[in-house]
């Protein structure tokens, strides 16, 4: 019966390692993040990267499939190990992290918080970067009012989504 084991590849070299698995035949499951990135003074992007960096799953069966060639296999390192024997990884792990994923192995993490009026929020970037404040009305699907209180008295400002984080 195939286990799903746990692949360590060379630093950055994820996608080589895949491509190099899957060309020999290996059945290799590489989950990959949405995620927003914040850049000073642009706002936040969204960009893909590694759901485990260095990291990616190898479906193996032992007596059927050849260990031997994973360790020269451009872009891996080893099977991650515990007492000298590959570790395994339970399915059901596998299972719930696929059911997560698009077509493109890519679970969509860069989603903006929902914000409803009243609730706290931190700002995340900007001039009033570090204070806590209240969402007071959304403008629009990328702009909401925001009551921060600055000088011992509470003033609104107007704010990108992408510049706060919920509470």
């Amino acid at each position: 019966m195939a286990k799903w084991y746990v692949m360590y590849t060379k630093p950055r070299q994820e996608h080589m390692a895949l491509e190099n698995l899957q060309r020999q035949n290996y059945t290799v499951f590489y989950p990959q993040a949405r995620v927003l990135k914040r850049k000073a003074g642009k706002g936040s992007t969204a960009v893909v990267e590694p759901l485990f960096p260095r990291y990616m799953f190898v479906n193996l069966e032992v007596g059927v499939s050849d260990f031997s060639k994973l360790r020269s296999t451009k872009g891996c390192m080893d099977l991650v190990k515990f007492g000298g024997k590959p570790s395994t990884v339970p399915a059901e792990l596998i299972e719930l992290i696929q059911s997560q994923i698009d077509g493109e192995c890519v679970i969509d993490l860069a989603k903006l918080p929902e914000l409803e009026v009243g609730s706290g929020v931190r700002i995340a970037e900007g001039p009033f970067e570090g204070l806590m404040g209240t969402i007071a009305s959304q403008k629009s699907d990328e702009r909401v009012i925001v009551l921060l209180n600055i000088l011992g008295a509470e003033r609104s400002v107007e704010l990108q989504r992408n510049q706060i984080d919920s509470v």
